[in-house]
């Protein structure tokens, strides 16, 4: 890890997109890279699930809270998964998939539609400074940047996610906040 951790992850492009704006992109990384898709959560087994491509997020979250949405770390294939246990003080052990132990990686939290006219952001972005997680996270920021030009505050934002912003949809990162802190075009 760097000493610039915050600085690379703070840089990170947050996004509002549907699947119909991801699916380029998505397309094209996965035509330049190899790559596997594990969910970085903590649970209770060693079965970390893993996905095939991005693309099988089909543009839905299960949350309305970005922070409780999934991330997915996202590594070369053929690479080994490292997962770190820890014991809890009431018992059991929990199962972290991270870039701690994985610094060949980046971080993938996808946008996607919660409930009705409800569109919850994302965001890519890494802590690591190795050649294969900066060359990964470059492709990614760039390809975001290039393709959608229109930013609304600190977000890039997908032609079909401002267009359901214009219809009224709320694009937001927790929609129990009050709807002032929605994304708004000024």
């Amino acid at each position: 890890m760097c000493d610039l951790d915050f600085i690379i992850y703070e840089k990170k492009p947050n996004i509002f997109l549907c699947g119909e704006d991801i699916r380029p992109i998505v397309e094209l990384i996965e035509r330049d890279f190899d790559l596997n898709y594990f969910v970085a959560r903590s649970p209770d087994s060693e079965a970390i699930p893993k996905l095939d491509s991005l693309l099988d997020t089909k543009g839905v979250v299960n949350y309305g809270d970005w922070n409780l949405n999934n991330d997915y770390l996202i590594i070369e294939k053929g690479k080994p998964l490292n997962i770190r246990s820890v014991e809890q003080r009431k018992g059991g052990v929990r199962y972290f998939v991270d870039q701690k132990e994985n610094p060949d990686s980046i971080i993938f939290k996808p946008s996607g539609i919660f409930k009705e006219k409800i569109l919850v952001g994302g965001f890519v972005g890494t802590i690591s400074d190795t050649e294969f997680s900066l060359k990964l996270y470059k492709a990614f920021s760039m390809l975001i940047k290039k393709n959608f030009k229109k930013r609304i505050g600190n977000f890039y934002v997908g032609e079909k996610a401002l267009m359901n912003l214009h219809q009224g949809w709320r694009l937001v990162t927790d929609d129990k906040s009050p709807i002032e802190y929605d994304l708004k075009v000024h």
